[in-house]
Parts: structure tokens; sequence; C-alpha cells
């Protein structure tokens, strides 16, 4: 038979056309002329999981890192503080190192906020005050020179007698002395530590405004860095 085709080779090579077609699959790209248009990726993989994942978890492993970590106790705190470079760290390479830099610089601060915050609100909504006696006081000194206050905090309850002893954070001032009358609030499941204070304190409109800018800010910044990778 006579080949239809003017010019045509008679015999084309099926392994150079497979070569080629192997090597634009393999690269993800179409591979096209220098007159054409520019090279197109197709098969890249999607990124939203990531930053769903990001902008979820971030805030709350930090929130429960903040909450969950006494500042009393000087092991936990740096147990916390180490947790929560290791969160920061994950979150800036999942956003780049722009965007990453003000996320761990918002996260850091929406740390400081939310701990104290979460337990303000959980003491207005369950806190119980009682009446009480500053049954002693006594002072210690700090790593760094300064002077701290303990108080030691008697009140009955249900026909039971208990004790507590607060710090100075939780509002053992230097206004407070042996022998004078109080009110603590405590929390009934105990989990959190008593306070001294008139009343169950709740959560104030300003704390809580800060906690949702910081983390308005910080979603803000993994959002952009995402999309910038995204773009990239």
């Amino acid at each position: 038979m006579v080949n239809s085709r003017v010019g045509a080779d008679p015999d084309p090579d099926p392994d150079a056309d497979s070569g080629i077609r192997g090597g634009a699959q393999g690269s993800g790209q179409l591979s096209v002329g220098p007159g054409a248009a520019p090279a197109r990726r197709v098969g890249g993989r999607p990124r939203w999981p990531g930053t769903v994942a990001t902008m979820l978890l971030t805030p709350v492993l930090l929130a429960a890192v903040s909450w969950l970590n006494p500042p009393d106790d000087t092991l936990l705190l740096f147990a916390g503080f180490a947790l929560t470079v290791v969160i920061l760290i994950a979150a800036w390479c999942m956003c780049g190192p722009g965007p990453g830099a003000g996320m761990a610089a918002l996260g850091f601060f929406f740390v400081l906020f939310t701990g104290p915050a979460l337990d303000d609100y959980v003491l207005g909504q369950r806190g119980t005050v009682h009446e009480a006696l500053v049954g002693d006081v006594s002072t210690y000194t700090r790593k760094h020179s300064s002077e701290g206050r303990t108080c030691t905090i008697v009140w009955s309850a249900a026909g039971e007698t208990h004790r507590a002893e607060v710090g100075d954070r939780r509002g053992c001032d230097e206004s407070v002395r042996q022998g004078d009358k109080a009110t603590i609030v405590t929390d009934p499941e105990d989990w959190l530590r008593p306070r001294l204070g008139g009343d169950a304190p709740g959560l104030s409109s300003g704390t809580a405004w800060a906690c949702a800018g910081l983390l308005a800010g910080m979603e803000a910044f993994i959002l952009y860095g995402r999309l910038r990778r995204r773009r990239a």
C-alpha cells in the first residue's frame, strides 16, 4: 500500500514519541512550542486541607496550653512555653516567613490573654462566693529578688472547714492582713484555683475584644500566608 500522507515518516519511532509524552506527564507540565501560551501545571495538590487545619488547630492548641498551664508552677510554666514555641513554629512553617512572623507575634500575645480570660469566664459562670477569713500571710523571695505573698484563706461550706492558699496573682496583695475578713471565689468542680474578690469576676468586655482581635489578626496572617504560597 502507498502511504497517503505526503512527506510523512513511513515508520515513526514509537520510543521517541513515548519518551516525549512520558517527560510531559512526569513533570506535570504540558510541552509547548516557543510561540504558544505558557505551560500550565496539571494535577497539583490542593492546599485547602492544610489551610483549614492550620486555622482551626493553631488557636485551639494555643488556648488549651494557655488555660491548662498554671502560672504558679515553674516546671509546668516552662513546659507550656516550650509547647507554645513548637505550635507557633509549626504554624510559621505552614504560612511562610513573612506572614508566619506576624502570626507568631500575635499568637504569643493571644496566649498571654486567653488563659486569664478563660479563667474569668468560667469563674463568672459557675464560681461560688464564700465569706472567709485570712488565717495567715507569708512572704517569699522570688528568683529576681522581688517579694511574693501567699495568703491562707479559711472558710466554711456545707458544714466543713476549707483552707486554700492564694498567691499574689490571685488577689493576695499588700492590703491583705492576717485576721482580715475577705471573700473568696471557688470553682465547685475544683478545676480552677480559688481567687480573692468580692464577686465572681466574669469576663470583661475589654478582655473579650482583645482576644477576639488577636484571634482575627492571627487567622488573617495564616490565610494570607497560605494563599501567597499557593500563588507561588
